[in-house]
């Protein structure tokens, strides 16, 4: 397939149109011409020259064997030099036929159109490519996303406010991209009181909506802000993740608040968590990797008088760190404790 690619970078570069080598192609080798590669290639070699009308039998095609569209179909719109009019036109051309054959192609087109001028900085033709297309929150959301991958965190904002006034109703996705956004350029009160105004206009938020807010006021050390949306959690029957709890023990554990972790496990425990196996195991690991093996072995005897059974792993390691600090008879009363609990 290299040496195929080959040539259609050869016309491509002599600006030689490709159209009776692929022919031939589907003729004589026609499971080359299913590969998503080679049909980009020649789409990008239309385009290259201007010829999008020849794009619409060939594209028909590809809808008919369920191909989709990759960025290499495009990469004439990186090549070309376009001044601003040029490339509207010709954008708008694409659009034409992409909406005329439909399909497959017309969706993954769509797609790459938006992904490539987002990943240039050109949002306004990602967002004309979206009206063109139809607007709707997918689109708008994998534009959010190419926009936080670029860090244009500060723009994340005023395309939400655009998509509301077009009609587009935001959803939990992109208010999940916004609070991250906001969290990324420090704007903490701004980033809850969007929380705040979806829950009041939207009613109750989703779990992920609410885990991930936690889990960003925790990676920003914001543990007060998160624990009063732990509660709101709580108080609508939400449980918490256990990346949500692991996030919480691990942001206490970093500001050296060690008393208010553990209270932390004890408390999710006694409230029923479903991951406090895990809880109780994480704190006992961190207390492990800050040197404190006897306080990491009176966690894992603590949830085991609870009937929760440690992470085997992370047991065998505080096992064998008692053994190294000559504290045999340690070791061997956790293992017992163990082994009777596993085998009840």
């Amino acid at each position: 397939m290299a040496s195929v690619i080959y040539i259609f970078d050869k016309l491509a570069s002599e600006r030689v149109s490709a159209l009776m080598f692929f022919h031939w192609l589907n003729v004589s080798h026609p499971e080359l011409c299913c590969d998503p590669e080679i049909g980009g290639c020649v789409v990008d070699n239309c385009g290259l020259l201007g010829n999008f009308e020849a794009m619409v039998p060939i594209l028909n095609e590809f809808n008919l064997k369920k191909m989709c569209l990759g960025r290499r179909a495009f990469r004439f719109l990186v090549i070309l030099r376009f001044d601003d009019d040029s490339r509207m036109e010709c954008v708008r051309r694409i659009v034409n036929v992409l909406n005329e054959v439909g399909g497959l192609c017309q969706s993954s087109g769509f797609r790459v159109l938006i992904e490539i001028f987002s990943f240039s900085g050109n949002f306004d033709v990602a967002e004309f490519v979206i009206g063109e297309a139809g607007r709707n929150v997918n689109r708008y959301n994998y534009l959010l996303r190419m926009m936080c991958k670029r860090g244009d965190y500060e723009k994340v904002g005023d395309l939400v406010e655009k998509m509301k006034r077009c009609g587009v109703e935001p959803n939990g996705s992109t208010y999940n991209m916004l609070v991250s956004c906001l969290f990324k350029i420090g704007n903490f009160s701004e980033a809850c009181q969007v929380f705040e105004t979806l829950e009041k206009e939207n009613g109750l938020p989703d779990e992920f909506t609410f885990d991930t807010l936690v889990r960003l006021l925790c990676k920003h050390g914001q543990i007060d802000l998160a624990l009063t949306f732990l509660d709101k959690m709580t108080l609508k029957g939400i449980e918490p993740n256990s990346l949500t709890h692991a996030a919480v023990i691990k942001c206490y554990f970093e500001y050296g608040k060690y008393d208010e972790a553990h209270t932390y496990v004890v408390d999710s425990t006694c409230k029923g968590s479903y991951s406090s196996n895990e809880n109780y195991t994480l704190l006992a690991s961190l207390h492990l990797k800050k040197g404190s093996v006897l306080h990491s072995q009176k966690i894992l005897h603590e949830m085991m008088d609870k009937g929760l059974k440690p992470n085997y792993s992370v047991y065998m390691k505080i096992r064998k760190s008692l053994e190294r600090k000559n504290k045999k008879d340690m070791s061997l009363e956790l293992s017992r404790r163990y082994l009777s609990l596993i085998e009840t």
